[in-house]
């Protein structure tokens, strides 16, 4: 049995990889993007897989992706998964270690040897740190090698260093907060709220976005905590551009007090993590 996760639904069908990834949904929840963000239809169009025999890491890393905005594939089997790669090739695949039905080395090699999906990348989950497992691995091909319990930020990594033209580094949240900007009532960017949030940066939704390279001065309250922070605009857009489809400025923060950073840090992890159990090895 195989499963499609994406955005809390699960679908158990084997009929979903004989169709192709043209279905229409909405962004909910967790978002992160690159400085070169590719579309949100773009991303709807490609999926990852995992595999892996223990059901608590599979619901666990299955549900990181999730949250990560990556459709994927969820099985338990090597042989499962073959089955799917022979109709869909995915974008990226994790692969724990300890598979039931096949040795995961020879299901390594056997991706690797195949010209359909030995260019896909490859992520090695195993049960704990071992050097000789990292080289085996990497000597396969294996793009980067995991240990649980597999923290939400390693993960995050790992995915984007493997399949973003421009990775990040840091997780982002799709959220919507008020933002006071140059504490002045009557700026035209009065009324303008957060729609995307990182610890380095933001997206700031106005009907008024300003130029490239303006300074600006943001008050955002995250979770009644006020923020205050020198941003200055890296982009801007209008309402039906990407990466968006809403008009707003794309910022970097500038100058913010290192706590408050990490807070936002914080609750931008609370929000990912909210409600998985994180695998113990």
């Amino acid at each position: 049995m195989f499963f499609l996760s994406v955005f809390g639904i699960t679908v158990a069908s084997a009929e979903f990889v004989a169709r192709t990834f043209s279905y229409e949904m909405e962004c909910t929840l967790v978002e992160y993007r690159t400085n070169v963000t590719p579309s949100l239809h773009e991303r709807k169009s490609r999926f990852l897989t995992v595999v892996d025999s223990d059901a608590e890491s599979l619901a666990y890393l299955s549900m990181l992706l999730q949250r990560f905005n990556y459709p994927s594939i969820s099985t338990t089997t090597a042989k499962e998964t073959i089955e799917i790669v022979t109709t869909a090739v995915p974008l990226l695949m994790i692969i724990s270690l300890n598979l039931k039905d096949m040795d995961s080395y020879d299901f390594i090699r056997l991706l690797k040897d195949d010209p359909k999906t030995s260019s896909v990348p490859l992520i090695a989950i195993n049960k704990q740190e071992d050097a000789v497992v990292r080289k085996r691995c990497l000597d396969l091909g294996v793009v980067s090698c995991l240990y649980h319990p597999v923290s939400a930020e390693s993960l995050y990594r790992v995915v984007q260093v493997s399949i973003e033209k421009n990775p990040r580094t840091g997780m982002r949240i799709q959220t919507n907060r008020p933002v006071r900007v140059n504490d002045v009532r009557n700026d035209g960017l009065f009324g303008a709220y957060t729609l995307d949030l990182s610890e380095r940066g933001m997206f700031l939704r106005t009907m008024t976005p300003v130029a490239i390279n303006t300074r600006l001065l943001l008050q955002i309250d995250l979770d009644g905590r006020l923020i205050i922070t020198e941003a200055e605009v890296l982009y801007n857009c209008k309402a039906g551009e990407e990466p968006y489809k809403e008009p707003g400025v794309g910022l970097k923060f500038t100058r913010i007090d290192p706590k408050d950073q990490e807070y936002i840090r914080y609750c931008i992890m609370q929000e990912v993590t909210q409600g998985i159990a994180e695998r113990k090895a």
